[in-house]
């Protein structure tokens, strides 16, 4: 089953809610603010959004994906923008595993990618091999358990943090629209990972943050809906007893 990401659609609220299409907008307006320098990888770039948004600003942008129809959309995407836009942007059917090693990139972004992956450290050893030292690595995930069918992993701050840790430094971390939200500078070198330190304890305590206010907002939605309900029972009851 194809994961049909139709992220453009989302992005210009054609399809799905108005909070899904605010936070499509919000989520990939943050991946771009974050890209550094001028040559950047968007790796499952699904309809091109970010892609084309980035070329428009200069960038020189390889966006590669492996669904054909969302690749074909998004080539179909950039042919209605300007010469010097189109010249920015290559689009490739591939793995970002597959991409040859001899590519540098200043940035590489993986939107929504990591918990598609049943073993993501092969694609974070990947992206550090074709980022220069210093570059930058983006990333964003569902924060939390998300019912979709092709998720193999499940994220929070503590354990994305634990991943990343030996490849990248500096990391940073948001949560919005229950999707975490993460950026890193590639080490020199892969270091051995670290058991427990401040950072760590600040993203626990992140987590712990979140949980609390899901939970009120679980139990704050689970009253409102029991609310309704006996409203309803009520009404119906007295509209029961009426001749």
């Amino acid at each position: 089953m194809p994961n049909d990401d139709r992220v453009n659609e989302r992005y210009y609220g054609l399809i799905n809610s108005l909070e899904s299409h605010q936070s499509t907008r919000m989520r990939i307006h943050w991946i771009c603010r974050q890209t550094t320098g001028k040559k950047i990888l968007d790796a499952g770039c699904s309809q091109g959004i970010t892609t084309i948004l980035l070329a428009r600003e200069g960038f020189e942008v390889t966006g590669i994906d492996l669904d054909e129809a969302s690749l074909a959309y998004a080539i179909q995407e950039v042919k209605k923008e300007s010469a010097p836009v189109r010249k920015n942007v290559t689009f490739f059917l591939t793995n970002v595993l597959e991409i040859n090693p001899a590519m540098v990139f200043d940035t590489v972004i993986l939107g929504e990618i990591l918990e598609h992956f049943s073993h993501p450290l092969q694609l974070l050893e990947k992206v550090h091999s074709l980022l220069p030292e210093g570059g930058r690595i983006i990333i964003t995930v569902p924060y939390g358990f998300h019912p979709f069918h092709d998720h193999k992993q499940t994220f929070y701050c503590s354990n994305l943090y634990l991943m990343l840790e030996p490849f990248y430094e500096q990391l940073e971390m948001e949560i919005h629209h229950k999707y975490l939200f993460c950026t890193g500078k590639k080490r020199e070198a892969p270091a051995a990972p670290l058991s427990r330190n401040e950072q760590m304890e600040r993203w626990m305590l992140l987590d712990c943050g979140k949980f609390a206010e899901m939970e009120g907002q679980h139990f704050k939605a689970l009253t409102e809906r029991k609310k309704n309900a006996g409203v309803k029972s009520a009404s119906e009851t007295d509209g029961s007893g009426s001749l």
